[in-house]
């Protein structure tokens, strides 16, 4: 974690986003219906579902949090995968039901001419989510949250959401009433590409998948020079959560003696926990070199 006090935002972003979306869904449901705006009342529809994934997100810190043992020795970390699939699926349907709605408006010939009431209230909603979004992604990236990081580009997705919704307003303001219904269309779709592509990753962290590249390329940085190593002959790793589990294979001198193989394992503990800057759970295994 960069700063101590990073730990104190992390703590703070669940209810942050609660405010967030409580504030957010008043103000666009309002606006949205004063100022006769399909696209901001969708948007509004939106935060609803927002402030239930918080909620799931929320939970599932507390169940990753857990202590390892006996029966689930390698914790809860991926708890925050399948509650970041179920916060996803959730929004899945959201998605569906806008688009369904603005596709209906539209067919159905229903114009709607928002005043400006809707449009201060897609101002202020990108603003806020920007906030939100800002304060969740930097949180989330320092405790190696996923469902965390899920959230926040969950509240980017409503930037962008919201920006078309402002589009829609404008250009419904200017005549083209078809604009603010195809913008609550819109919205819909951005919402199911957000939500296919982050399902698409959480199943992958469930399967175990590798840590990314550059993570795997600081610990062999961090391992190069140790004394008493030889090569490192093998790296494996998973994400559990805000953990990242390592097993790491190094080759060192045959007649290496006990007590100095415990060292090396040691400084490479270290070595690799302090360049990568997380949580981290590390299996050293010393093999000897042939010949």
């Amino acid at each position: 974690m960069k700063y101590k006090a990073c730990e104190k935002c992390a703590r703070s972003v669940g209810l942050v986003n609660v405010a967030g979306n409580v504030m957010m869904i008043a103000l666009k449901a309002y606006l949205g219906f004063v100022g006769g705006s399909k696209g901001l009342i969708a948007d509004a529809v939106h935060s609803v579902a927002d402030l239930l994934a918080t909620f799931v997100m929320m939970i599932g810190l507390q169940i990753s949090a857990r202590q390892p043992n006996a029966k689930y020795p390698d914790g809860f970390g991926k708890a925050e995968y399948l509650v970041a699939i179920s916060i996803y699926l959730f929004l899945f349907v959201i998605g569906l039901y806008i688009m369904h709605d603005g596709y209906v408006t539209i067919v159905a010939g229903r114009w709607v001419h928002p005043c400006w009431f809707a449009l201060w209230g897609a101002v202020f909603a990108i603003v806020i989510n920007e906030l939100m979004f800002r304060q969740s992604v930097c949180a989330g990236t320092q405790i190696n949250s996923p469902s965390m990081v899920a959230k926040a580009w969950e509240s980017r997705s409503d930037v962008y959401a919201s920006v078309a919704v402002l589009i829609g307003v404008i250009g419904a303001m200017m005549g083209f009433s078809f604009m603010d219904p195809l913008a609550a269309f819109v919205v819909g779709v951005m919402i199911l590409k957000l939500c296919i592509e982050s399902i698409y990753e959480s199943v992958l962290k469930l399967m175990d998948e590798a840590p990314p590249a550059e993570i795997m390329e600081a610990i062999s940085s961090a391992l190069e020079g140790l004394e008493n190593v030889v090569s490192v002959r093998q790296i494996m790793g998973r994400e559990l959560g805000p953990t990242l589990e390592l097993k790491l294979i190094l080759v060192v001198p045959a007649d290496l003696s006990l007590e100095a193989g415990e060292a090396v394992k040691a400084k490479a503990r270290a070595a690799v926990a302090n360049a990568l800057g997380m949580k981290t759970r590390i299996t050293v295994v010393l093999n000897p070199a042939e010949g």
